[in-house]
């Protein structure tokens, strides 16, 4: 969990499960209650109905038991497991030793033939994952799809029959509504007893940025809520009263060690629906790309371009030679609508281009001082090399990720004073990179004949190269590097 409830079932006598109306009346009779008897106590009153009342709360509690009872079998942890190379000094030299992380997390079942719902994060490059089931039987999953940019991934487990959770119909989700969190945090749940916790949704559409960047993950319109969320609840579902799925827990945001942190989730709503769809048959999810990125004009802004408090997004930089900048696009332009759709913020937008087809061309209005503008812009595919741009820190290329050598990272890799070039400080499993050898620690000095003292030079030395490219690398020599 990026920042990033030991429950036991009970034998309890089976009742009908609450409807809507019943829990919010329930809902409400707790709230009530409590109070009433906060009240008569500082008063020093005590009613006979005081005794009359708990029954009313015992039917409440009855209400979370009996959805918990329901969906538990529905609800799995997860344990993956996975290699992460890293860089240490020994002997006067860089030497890469191998180091086996593990990864507690949470799924849902969303098909009865054995699918999972879970993060990308969980099982982000793991050799091998188990599965706790409800019952207390364990097992395997591998993984049959999955998509960082969205942070969802489908696990493919060995068992079937089970029932699969139910998606709650998005347009009834509101702030203030009841939330059930079930999950395995800190692998608690590994007996198959998961974990749970209650709150509300505290709010929608909550942005988490900085959050994702470095993976290129999406986090900007969030389910923020008090329940309880810890390392291992990541991936799990959280429930509403009626035991309808609502999001995907991921994150939790904590300022202090001691603090108990506002937890997040991936809200499941009709685009989220169609990537697990899409997920779920296996098919890799695809993007569209403008080349830019856009911010929330200044109010200063608002007044000078003539918007009104819900209308624009401004462009804040732009990818060189990309669909935005050979479309005409400016840095400063207040984009107005993107086809069809007017625009209300930089979140919508991405929604929308990322949802675009694959070399489909979309009408664009502007706002360029006080003149509209119209245009046409081709969208491409988005890839995760070519978003380094908007990365000051580290760009990402064939499964490397590269840093600045700066002090810091000299220090922390054990790389000598008069050395220069850009410093691998991770490689993605299975990309051309891993495969052509390259390693953590490794320090690249040349593209080529082209010297990369940094990131920019690097950046520059690559930028529109499809082929095979030719790395030199400090204390290793030349490395080929397929696209």
């Amino acid at each position: 969990m990026p920042n990033m409830p030991n429950h036991r079932e009970t034998p309890a006598r089976r009742v009908a499960p609450p409807t809507p109306r019943r829990a919010e009346f329930l809902a409400v009779a707790a709230v009530s209650l409590v109070l009433m008897f906060g009240v008569r106590r500082a008063a020093g009153q005590v009613a006979a109905s005081d005794a009359n009342a708990l029954p009313d709360l015992e039917r409440v509690q009855k209400a979370f038991t009996e959805v918990v009872d329901r969906v538990s079998p529905s609800v799995v942890g997860l344990r993956a497991r996975r290699h992460a190379p890293t860089a240490s000094r020994d002997g006067g030299g860089n030497h890469i030793f191998d180091q086996r992380i593990t990864v507690n997390g949470s799924g849902s079942i969303v098909d009865a033939s054995g699918l999972v719902l879970t993060n990308e994060h969980v099982i982000q490059a793991a050799d091998d994952i188990d599965v706790f089931f409800h019952d207390g039987r364990t097992g395997h999953a591998v993984v049959l799809a999955s998509d960082a940019r969205s942070d969802l991934a489908i696990l493919k487990i060995d068992r079937k029959g089970l029932p699969a959770v139910k998606p709650c119909n998005w347009s009834e989700v509101a702030r203030g509504q009841w939330t059930i969190a079930v999950g395995n945090p800190f692998g608690l749940g590994g007996d198959g007893k998961l974990c749970v916790s209650t709150g509300v949704i505290s709010n929608l559409g909550r942005k988490l940025p900085g959050l994702g960047e470095i993976d290129d993950r999406l986090y900007h319109d969030m389910i923020q809520t008090t329940a309880a969320i810890n390392p291992g609840n990541s991936g799990g579902p959280l429930f509403n009263i009626r035991g309808e799925l609502i999001g995907v827990v991921t994150a939790m945001h904590t300022r202090a060690a001691a603090d108990e942190g506002v937890g997040f989730a991936i809200p499941l709503t009709p685009t989220r629906l169609r990537i697990i769809d899409q997920l779920k048959t296996g098919r890799t999810i695809e993007y569209g790309y403008l080349g830019m990125s856009a911010r929330v004009p200044e109010p200063q802004e608002r007044r000078q371009l003539g918007l009104g408090d819900d209308l624009g997004t401004i462009v804040d930089t732009l990818e060189p030679d990309g669909p935005a900048s050979k479309a005409g696009i400016r840095e400063g332009d207040a984009i107005l609508r993107f086809g069809p759709e007017r625009i209300r913020d930089a979140s919508q937008l991405v929604d929308l281009v990322g949802g675009s087809s694959i070399g489909q061309q979309i009408p664009m209005e502007l706002r360029r001082g006080r003149d509209n503008l119209n245009l046409s812009v081709t969208v491409e595919r988005r890839q995760v090399s070519r978003v380094a741009w908007m990365r000051g820190n580290a760009i990402l290329w064939r499964g490397l990720r590269l840093a600045d050598l700066t002090a810091d990272a000299r220090q922390r890799m054990q790389v000598a004073s008069p050395a220069e070039g850009v410093i691998v400080i991770d490689v993605a499993k299975d990309s051309s990179a891993a495969k052509a050898g390259l390693r953590i620690g490794d320090l690249i000095e040349r593209v080529a004949e082209t010297r990369t003292a940094d990131l920019a030079a690097f950046r520059a030395s690559v930028r529109g190269e499809t082929g095979a490219i030719r790395i030199r690398v400090r204390d290793r020599g030349e490395i080929l590097v397929q696209p």
